[in-house]
């Protein structure tokens, strides 16, 4: 069994607790206007933002709520949630903050907690989150709220949970939230049982049959996932996730030129929201990592990072210097990149603290495993400890996964299998680990757990860099009966 982490305690007491709550009361979270059609606004903006997904026309239309109302709290709240601008994201924050005292107790918790999440505050954040949940199982902007922040946390279980007790049945937003959380944990038969309910819902809608093929696709079921992108373009041609769910899919495919023609013709066809289309020009340039054609990565990376620090978008910019560290070839061209990285974080003023110290925590893992891939092992333990230290402070599970990858990776260089894996279990949704934690198990005699462990890593359908890193290579290695040797030296070269 694996350790639980000081966060994961916190959490778990969180979902008991949630339990525990009183009588299916069908109280509902007080949402504090003296404007009718702010509220009547807000609600509206529940349909299209969360039921509909229509994130863009939800937001439009909180922002019209705000102007009926600029002392709505909860309305600055939710819009700092969905909005897709980091800078509004940040000023709605402060907003919500500035105006809490116009709302009830209960929407001054929603505020403080995620204010004190943002701050890295996380025990004071779930204390909040708790209390809410206690108060109002049953309101679906709790429900909402915390089975996604939870969600976002890799918290899946607890945040499966909440949606569970909750009791809700009639909110095709919350179904297809909660799907995608099930997916997540690889419990694909519930998921399919909601999508179904989901696409039944909401018949005439893209977004079931958008919802159904990304889900699909992490089920490996390829053909079938792009047969639901294209339902969803049929119902809505201007669905542009669909677009690129399809350019997705080839790429986890392997045909990257297919797929760096579906980005293409999204990029041409559809104007995108800043953070979307950043996602996927990312998406887009690991399909010359998967093709092996790093000077061609490296240009479409470092266009993205060009294009974020002239929008002052300096976590963005960071992120993308560290993605062109962890597939460069040589390990000096890696170091020059995680130093642009972090001079990125420093140098930037308009993201919120909780996500510079997150990126902060995935620049000091990359330094620890490229320490560690040229042997020096003085450099890492630095690294590490440094880690240790911004987990220690921060009690952010995102940090903390990151801090045990990164000891879990130490520790197996080491040949410390046992201890090893006992850190590499907590970060089991990273290709990284999981390809460590293979080679470990196995080395420790447990080959009923290393194949359990293989079967999930090579199962990943993710189009993330870890999994084009990690997984493609590993699958091969599988099929040609090759993976003795990688298991044989125990390399933690990607």
């Amino acid at each position: 069994m694996a350790m639980i982490s000081k966060v994961g305690l916190v959490l778990i007491g969180v979902v008991l607790s949630f339990r525990s709550a009183s009588a299916q009361t069908a109280t509902l979270l007080p949402l504090t206007t003296k404007s009718a059609k702010a509220h009547r606004l807000l609600e509206q903006a529940w349909d299209l933002g969360i039921d509909q997904v229509e994130q863009e026309k939800a937001i439009r239309v909180l922002r019209k709520a705000l102007k009926a109302d600029p002392n709505f709290a909860m309305a600055h709240e939710i819009l700092a949630q969905i909005s897709l601008e980091p800078s509004e994201q940040v000023s709605e924050r402060q907003k919500a903050t500035a105006t809490k005292r116009n709302a009830s107790l209960a929407e001054q918790a929603i505020i403080d907690w995620f204010q004190n999440a943002a701050d890295h505050n996380l025990i004071p954040a779930i204390t909040n989150m708790n209390d809410a949940l206690r108060q109002y199982p049953h309101d679906r902007w709790v429900v909402y709220l915390s089975s996604n922040w939870l969600a976002k946390q890799t918290q899946y279980d607890r945040a499966a949970a909440i949606y569970e007790h909750s009791g809700m049945t009639d909110s095709p937003g919350l179904m297809n939230n909660t799907a995608y959380t099930y997916a997540s944990i690889r419990q694909f038969d519930k998921a399919f049982i909601l999508m179904d309910k989901y696409v039944a819902a909401l018949p005439k809608d893209a977004n079931p049959q958008d919802s159904y093929a990304e889900i699909l696709r992490m089920d490996g079921r390829f053909e079938k996932a792009i047969e639901h992108y294209k339902a969803a373009l049929t119902i809505n041609p201007g669905f542009y996730s669909s677009q690129f769910g399809i350019a997705d899919t080839y790429s986890l495919m392997g045909d990257q030129v297919r797929a760096r023609q579906e980005y293409d013709l999204g990029f041409r066809k559809f104007s995108l929201p800043e953070l979307h289309r950043i996602q996927w020009r990312t998406r887009e340039a690991i399909t010359y990592v998967r093709d092996g054609n790093i000077t061609a990565a490296d240009a479409a990376f470092q266009a993205i990072a060009d294009h974020a620090h002239t929008k002052k978008m300096s976590q963005v910019e960071a992120d993308t210097y560290r993605q062109m560290a962890m597939y460069q070839p040589h390990s000096h061209q890696a170091l020059l990149f995680l130093a642009k990285a972090e001079a990125a974080l420093h140098e930037g003023s308009n993201a919120m603290p909780g996500l510079i110290q997150q990126e902060l925590a995935q620049i000091l893992r990359a330094r620890v495993e490229l320490a560690l891939r040229i042997a020096d092992e003085q450099t890492a333990e630095a690294n590490l400890a440094e880690l240790a230290a911004l987990s220690d402070n921060s009690n952010d599970k995102l940090i903390e996964t990151a801090y045990h990858g990164a000891a879990g990776a130490l520790l197996f260089s080491g040949q410390d299998y046992k201890d090893a894996v006992l850190h590499l279990e907590e970060d089991i949704h990273n290709p990284l680990s999981l390809k460590l934690l293979v080679i470990a198990y196995r080395q420790m005699g447990d080959i009923s757990e290393s194949k359990q462990v293989g079967d999930t890593l090579a199962d990943l359908n993710d189009p993330t860099l870890e999994q084009a890193i990690v997984v493609p290579a590993f699958r091969k290695c599988i099929q040609n009966a090759a993976c003795d040797s990688i298991i044989k030296t125990a390399s933690l070269q990607h």
